[in-house]
């Protein structure tokens, strides 16, 4: 049987069902049976040789009656199983889907507020290693009596040093952007593929008790 509240469900239906079925099966029974315990009557028929056909005063119809109606409540019951079976799937589906997309969002947050300090960190260092560099540059640029040829050229180192360190964190921002692009698919294939086999696993679960059921049922599955 199913394990958690799908096992809960299916016993829960199989009472019910099991016993709407036995009530109609009973009223169909007792219509049969009632004729059948009927006494003989004496009747006036002529006497009949061995091999004739005896009447039997529609019993026969009635049990094919009783079958019929019998079979009929079986197959009734193993397709309302069936139907109930699958909305429960359909469901317990649903909440497992909205609990493995919030962990994997929680789990992509955590990332990317990785990916975050990582960036802050190469930032400063990138900072950091041209930090020298552009103070030498602007102490000079302060200097009095500068020609401005000079000035210009050092203007121009300044812009470059700067240039520099912005594709410097342009680059590592693309590559941690690609970094959590990856983790993010990776994480969201990882539920599509724990759901499929959530899916699957219910389903087999489900079609071994159906079995049952139908056996119980003398219905084929």
């Amino acid at each position: 049987m199913p394990s958690g509240s799908l096992k809960e469900f299916l016993a829960s239906r199989q009472d019910a069902d099991w016993k709407t079925y036995r009530r109609a099966l009973q009223r169909v029974t007792g219509f049969f049976s009632f004729f059948q315990k009927q006494p003989p009557v004496e009747t006036r028929e002529p006497h009949r040789g061995p091999g004739e056909a005896v009447e039997d005063n529609g019993l026969s119809g009635f049990q094919q009656q009783f079958l019929a109606e019998k079979e009929k409540l079986a197959t009734e019951t193993l397709k309302r199983l069936e139907e109930d079976l699958k909305l429960e799937i359909k469901e317990k589906l649903r909440r497992e889907r909205n609990r493995l997309q919030q962990a994997a969002g929680e789990t992509i947050s955590k990332k990317q507020a990785e990916c975050t300090e990582k960036l802050a960190d190469h930032r400063r260092q990138i900072e950091e290693k041209h930090k020298a560099r552009l103070a030498d540059l602007r102490f000079r640029l302060q200097l009095p009596d500068l020609p401005v040829e000079e000035k210009k050229r050092i203007e121009e180192e300044i812009r470059a040093e700067e240039q520099q360190i912005t594709a410097e964190i342009r680059a590592k921002t693309e590559e941690l952007e690609a970094e959590l692009a990856a983790f993010t698919k990776e994480q969201q294939a990882a539920v599509g593929e724990m759901l499929e086999e959530y899916r699957r696993q219910l389903w087999r679960e489900g079609k071994a008790w159906l079995r049952k059921e139908a056996e119980r049922l003398g219905q084929n599955y």
